[in-house]
């Protein structure tokens, strides 16, 4: 039963964090839409991670409020043909001339 928990309690850590290359750099919340995300930058490259529950209906529009959520937090334009991902996970590679 303990080891049971302890999994759950580390597998529940990893549902908010970036993938290695952006492990350690700070999450900006941002919200768009109905959708809740972290998004992580190192000034070159962003990930948005979706913080919110969604399904269904709901989950139409993830991946677009995803890439807004970027460009919002970091304050950068994505540069065209690198954004991509799945509605959990978004990455993209950034034109940074003025970032927040």
């Amino acid at each position: 039963m303990r080891n049971g928990i302890l999994a759950a309690v580390l597998l529940m850590a990893g549902c908010n964090s970036p993938s290695i290359d952006l492990y350690g750099f700070p999450a900006r919340k941002v919200t768009v839409g109905s959708s809740q995300f972290s998004v992580f930058t190192d000034g070159r490259t962003a990930q948005a991670v979706r913080t919110s529950v969604e399904f269904g209906p709901a989950a139409a529009g993830v991946i677009a409020r995803g890439h807004r959520a970027i460009e919002l937090a970091t304050g950068c334009q994505i540069i065209p043909g690198s954004f991509g991902g799945d509605p959990a996970l978004m990455r993209a590679k950034l034109f940074c001339p003025n970032p927040v």
